[in-house]
């Protein structure tokens, strides 16, 4: 092999390398720029995209601005005015301090910047296109700085393959905003899409209306602020009511110094806190701030400057356990009941039920041991007129036709044959099981005892209804009369929006109102004892998540098993004899009634061998 000559590399080459550290996607891009506007002391900063940022970044901002002898060294990279030597990195205040956010960028973009000093009478612009630096020219423009970034990755088509769609890129984005924005509660910050408002955030707006606005009043209104008082080291923020938790950790934010970062031993310090208060798989929501002297923390660890390291880890952790645990010892968690929509009950059901009703044997082709006699609990109107007070007839609400709305053609969802059992389930007589807790069915077998988890077996029978329909091509579902708005944090409307055709194959129609609000238009018509809004947020919940199944299949199949969760009886639900009799008569039709989805046991056996041992009678 020839040896090669060591050479220097030119410049634009130089800078489509840092870019690839520095410039991942638009968020890297809209990040680098806002953060240079709040370390110019700016007040206020618009961000125009367009495209998802792919098209045009536009940041404006009412800062310092930058004098016209400099503006050409903004783009040199490693030029900063946030540090002058190796020192000063050991006590950095600053938002950026490495010098090659504007180098990358124009490295692959074609960038714009304007800007004008205060107390000068005219400002001036410099363009950059692949690292190619023009004139600078006169500008007539308001003090501050206003950046154009067009075109991302117009010169490595193969980088902006890689980007997704419009949605998901403005998802991104909005999500590095509301973590700006969270770091910085008086600066007012806009932001428009394709000419239409995002969000627009006052400065004087406090923290707690922030949360507020970015997730919605149920999270601001369930928050309890926490200070761990003055001190060199201090935590101050917000945590939620154990109540208002999440499936994932999304929602909880950490700062230091006013910059968010990540950091797995905090978050498990704040999960500890919650510890006995949450069940297993759910996630604190908080708001965590803390303010620590600058040269206890590095900052310089990561090129995005996610990561930080801290010179007292073991400190920080017994900080936020024992200040969060503290404010949580405060509050009296005793569980309040709340009537929620959506969990009602029609006025004109024969009796009150959470149980699923039953279909008819053609429209739930499970099994030739189908019962069809008629549901005890079919909401259906002429079954149940002849049980109602004349009086009470003409106020009977008239039920909404089912209507099975078209929907795109599914990834295959491979149907599960039932096994034949080595025996058979017991039946079982109206008053011979028994609800314990609001929670367990207990009955008498021929060989001793059984208990049931009454939601874990719901569970499962929902979710083998759902997916029989979904593989059948029957899946009936419920359109609506006015559509649900949805407010959600603008990632989650992104992540929301691109599964939009995995979740109308589960029946669960949505599209975009515009800002962060979705409409959901449907549902599925066998979980309509539940709030949709409810089971689509246990789904959004899903999406979230870190794991990305393999493929569309199990994605579907997982999302079913949500479902099914969110819209079975809960441990404490108060089941009548008859839904009992109903759910254990529905167990002898699943095809593994021994447990739910997510691989709970559904039931416990004892033998009377055992019962007998534990009396001391063998």
């Amino acid at each position: 092999m020839t040896a090669r000559r060591i050479q220097q590399l030119p410049a634009n080459v130089v800078a489509k390398i840092a870019a690839g550290e520095v410039v991942e996607r638009p968020a890297s891009v809209v990040k680098e720029l806002v953060e240079n506007s709040i370390d110019a002391g700016a007040s206020r900063i618009d961000i125009e995209l367009e495209q998802g940022g792919t098209e045009l970044i536009r940041v404006v901002d009412d800062g310092s601005g930058i004098a016209a002898d400099q503006l050409a060294l903004a783009f040199a990279p490693h030029a900063t005015s946030k540090l002058a030597e190796a020192e000063d990195l050991l006590a950095l205040m600053t938002m950026g301090f490495r010098g090659e956010a504007l180098a990358s960028i124009a490295g692959v973009a074609r960038v714009l910047l304007q800007s004008r000093r205060p107390d000068e009478a005219t400002g001036h612009e410099v363009r950059c296109e692949a690292s190619v630096l023009g004139d600078v020219r006169p500008w007539n423009g308001s003090s501050g700085t206003r950046i154009e970034v067009r075109h991302l990755f117009y010169n490595i088509p193969v980088r902006k393959t890689f980007l997704k769609s419009s949605a998901t890129e403005l998802g991104h984005i909005t999500e590095v905003l509301t973590r700006l924005a969270l770091a910085n509660p008086t600066i007012h910050l806009n932001l428009r899409h394709n000419g239409k408002s995002v969000f627009e955030v006052p400065g004087s707006a406090g923290l707690k209306n922030r949360i507020g606005l970015f997730f919605g009043a149920e999270v601001e209104d369930a928050l309890f602020e926490i200070d761990s008082g003055p001190s060199e080291v201090r935590l101050r923020g917000y945590v939620a009511d154990p109540h208002c938790n999440k499936g994932n950790a999304k929602l909880q934010y950490l700062f230091v110094n006013g910059r968010w970062f990540r950091d797995r031993s905090i978050g498990h310090a704040l999960q500890e806190a919650y510890r006995g208060l949450l069940m297993t798989g759910r996630y604190a929501v908080g708001f965590l701030y803390l303010d620590v002297p600058a040269d206890s923390v590095d900052i310089n660890v990561h090129p995005q400057k996610h990561e930080v390291r801290f010179r007292n880890q073991s400190s920080l952790y017994s900080l936020v356990r024992s200040t969060v645990k503290a404010r949580l010892l405060k509050e009296n968690f005793v569980p309040k009941f709340q009537f929620q929509s959506g969990d009602t009950e029609p006025a004109f059901a024969p009796a009150p039920s959470r149980l699923t009703p039953e279909f008819p044997a053609a429209a739930f082709p499970m099994t030739p041991r189908r019962d069809t006699s008629p549901s005890l609990f079919s909401p259906r109107r002429a079954d149940v007129v002849s049980s109602v007070a004349p009086w009470e007839r003409e106020s009977l609400p008239t039920v909404p036709a089912i209507e099975a709305i078209p929907t795109v053609p599914p990834e295959p969802i491979e149907p599960v044959q039932r096994p034949e059992l080595p025996f058979d389930l017991p039946s079982i007589p109206i008053g011979s099981a028994l609800q314990v807790h609001d929670s367990y069915i207990v009955l008498e077998t021929a060989d001793g005892m059984q208990v049931i988890d009454q939601h874990a077996l719901h569970e499962r029978i929902l979710y083998e209804q759902l997916r029989q329909r979904i593989v059948s091509g029957k899946l009936e579902v419920q359109r609506l009369l006015i559509p649900e708005a949805i407010d959600l944090p603008a990632p989650q409307v992104a992540i929301v929006l691109e599964m939009a055709n995995e979740l109308a194959q589960l029946g669960l129609e949505v599209s975009d109102f515009g800002g962060n609000t979705i409409l959901l238009s449907s549902y599925p018509t066998l979980l309509e004892r539940r709030s949709p809004v409810n089971i689509l947020k246990g789904v959004i919940d899903e999406l979230l998540n870190k794991e990305r199944l393999p493929n569309k299949a199990a994605l579907l199949d997982h999302l079913l098993a949500t479902m099914a969760c969110k819209a079975a009886v809960k441990a404490g639900d108060k089941l009548t004899q008859e839904e009992i009799t109903h759910l254990l008569k529905l167990r002898n039709l699943a095809e593994d009634s021994h447990h739910c989805p997510h691989g709970r046991p559904t039931s416990l056996n004892f033998s009377r061998a055992q019962l007998d041992k534990q009396f001391g009678r063998i």
